[in-house]
């Protein structure tokens, strides 16, 4: 199984973003000559508390130049935000920059916020997906691109430069609802799914939905690489280091996540969201959707979920809520490459 790092930088009013931008790519760095194999900056907006990270591009082009080996993941691209040909230039730019390494993460976003600070109407957020993936992958694949589509016309062009990788970087796409993993299924497309978003009793029903999609359209049987798990981790020598030291920044993400979703403004789904966030407990983070253990605990959790969901990758989220200290992330890092990962080589 493959490991990487998941950044989603959360920012409190004590932090500073300059170094909360150097520990990163200093951690990712760090995290090469642990033989980790990927890092995954998410892209967000709008909101310090939760996330100052609007364009993890500009994130990875520091971290390719920093870096010899580590692949290069977008975990994820907001596409509906952007437009696509735009997208296909940058991704390619980066895998140019790094000579090949990029794994295009890519996704449709789920806060209302975010659509609305660019104008965008939400519930267009799935054809515009769809349309914008479509002219991504014909912006890199062929000399000239042109397209007619309901929300974008492109009239004879060269997208330029094209990807180091042919016919294109490696696609992987954000699921979360029923809708995208049989739907992604049926395209044969490599999911990444967040237990953060999508928690693990939720997921035991989602993935054989996304599996048998993917055997009903004739897609080969995957041997892992077609999914991804991202999921918020940690691990010290005892269970009691591991909740002194993280349980501060696991309750400053449910809090900004809290604010996040909108109140009094008519979505039940995200209220009922944010009611079940505030009554959520230490214990049923750790039960539901992420790993706060000892090695030892860690090696037998992780082992379960690999059996259950048949993860290719697993991605580390080492610093959930973003107030965990630089040199304590680093230590975590540390035990978990010596402790943890060669239980998976």
């Amino acid at each position: 199984m493959k490991f990487g790092l998941h950044y989603q930088l959360p920012c409190s009013p004590t932090q500073s973003p300059v170094q909360r931008y150097r520990d990163t790519i200093a951690q990712a760095a760090y995290a090469e000559t642990l033989g980790f194999e990927s890092v995954w900056p998410v892209e967000q907006h709008f909101d310090p508390g939760f996330s100052i990270l609007p364009s993890p591009l500009l994130l990875l082009s520091a971290i390719a130049e920093r870096t010899q080996r580590l692949r290069l993941g977008i975990g994820i691209i907001l596409l509906p935000l952007s437009h696509p040909v735009r997208v296909a230039e940058e991704i390619a730019t980066l895998d140019v920059i790094s000579n090949g390494r990029v794994e295009f993460g890519v996704g449709r976003g789920v806060f209302p916020s975010h659509f609305s600070g660019f104008g965008l109407p939400q519930e267009e957020s799935r054809e515009r997906f769809l349309e914008g993936l479509q002219i991504v992958r014909q912006a890199w694949t062929t000399e000239r691109l042109s397209f007619q589509g309901k929300f974008f016309t492109i009239n004879n062009i060269s997208v330029v430069p094209k990807p180091v990788q042919q016919p294109h970087p490696p696609i992987c796409v954000a699921a979360n609802t029923v809708e995208t993993y049989e739907q992604m299924g049926q395209l044969g497309l490599s999911i990444l799914t967040a237990a953060q978003i999508t928690t693990f009793p939720k997921l035991r029903e989602l993935i054989p939905l996304y599996r048998q999609a993917r055997h009903a359209a004739g897609h080969p049987h995957g041997n892992g690489e077609e999914l991804s798990l991202l999921a918020p981790c940690y691990v010290a020598e005892s269970a009691e280091q591991v909740r002194r030291e993280v349980e501060p920044s696991i309750r400053h993400f449910l809090d900004s996540l809290i604010a996040a979703f909108p109140v009094g403004k008519g979505n039940q789904l995200l209220e009922e969201a944010a009611e079940r966030l505030r009554k959520t407990t230490y214990e049923q983070v750790c039960e539901v959707m992420g790993i706060f253990a000892t090695p030892e605990a860690f090696v037998d959790r992780l082992t379960q979920l690999r059996e259950e969901f048949g993860m290719g990758r697993f991605l580390c989220w080492f610093n959930m809520g973003g107030q965990v200290p630089h040199e304590q992330v680093l230590r975590g890092m540390r035990l978990f490459a010596d402790k943890v990962m060669p239980h998976f080589a």
